[in-house]
């Protein structure tokens, strides 16, 4: 009777267990490790011009890696590399893939821009939530009046903007839980603002699960992003209003990420000195996070 009545509590307080369950969004990480960061999106572009509809398709992937070189309660130092960047690019009767670990890709059209990038180290401090508090060059010079430079930086955003150290005050890769008294547990959600030079954004985040070994984290979002280029010598400006939906899984001890998919669907117009064309996009990015060392 004693062991029946004792497992019955048991079934009566676990669910209470089980929500009571809480994080306090610190980031713990040890010096010396490596974080290999593999950033893949695929987007699907639909333009019309001139009565026609256009369709692009680009499949990229970018490979970072984060080392940490100090670590202390308040604050965490981590150092920057490129690893290799590919793409696969499908449109207006084109077909282009690059890939950095081939040497032919490198000596080819895209390889000088992209060994700048590769060549980009830097830097950065974090507080123990993530949120940076130094990079060490604080940026790098622009390539952007290489039109080489251009083409590859608009075709994969997601892809390379980590490539430039972030700004000090702004969220790292690493940043999810922000610091909030008495951590954070099922339910609780809190929003983001931001704005960078191409782009403003709201995003709202929601605790959804917490186990003892993962912290799961669900999120919406919407952005407008104006985008200037080139087009047969005339400068053009594409303004898009996106809405994102995604789900973020991390380490419940470390509070690091494991996973990160991000689905955004997009519409707008490119004004151009033709007139303007209607656009519509979708982008799925996957974030994936893995210790290496």
């Amino acid at each position: 009777m004693f062991k029946q009545i004792t497992f019955n509590c048991f079934l009566l307080l676990a669910p209470g267990i089980i929500l009571a369950q809480r994080s306090d969004g610190r980031l713990k990480f040890q010096q010396g490790q490596i974080f290999e960061i593999i950033l893949q999106t695929k987007t699907t572009i639909a333009q019309q011009a001139m009565g026609q509809a256009i369709d692009f398709n680009v499949d990229a992937t970018g490979t970072h890696a984060y080392r940490v070189t100090n670590t202390t309660d308040d604050n965490h130092t981590l150092n920057h590399t490129v690893k290799r960047i590919t793409f696969l690019f499908d449109g207006m009767g084109q077909k282009l893939s690059f890939d950095s670990d081939i040497p032919k890709d490198m000596n080819g059209q895209f390889g000088k821009p992209v060994k700048e990038m590769l060549e980009k180290k830097y830097d950065m401090i974090i507080d123990p939530y993530g949120k940076v508090l130094m990079t060490m060059p604080d940026s790098f010079a622009s390539s952007l009046n290489d039109s080489r430079m251009a083409i590859i930086t608009s075709m994969m955003k997601d892809v390379v903007e980590i490539v430039q150290p972030p700004k000090k005050g702004k969220g790292s890769v690493f940043r999810v839980i922000p610091e909030k008294e008495g951590g954070v547990g099922v339910g609780d959600s809190w929003t983001e603002s931001g704005e960078t030079v191409t782009e403003k954004f709201d995003i709202t985040y929601v605790i959804t699960a917490i186990t003892d070994t993962t912290i799961a984290v669900d999120f919406t979002g919407g952005s407008t992003t104006i985008m200037k280029a080139e087009m047969m010598g005339n400068e053009t400006t594409t303004t898009m209003q996106n809405k994102s939906t995604g789900k973020i899984t991390l380490d419940k001890v470390t509070g690091i990420i494991r996973e990160k998919t991000i689905t955004t669907d997009s519409n707008g117009n490119t004004e151009t000195p033709f007139g303007t064309l209607p656009v519509i996009s979708k982008t799925i990015t996957t974030v994936i996070v893995r210790a290496v060392q």
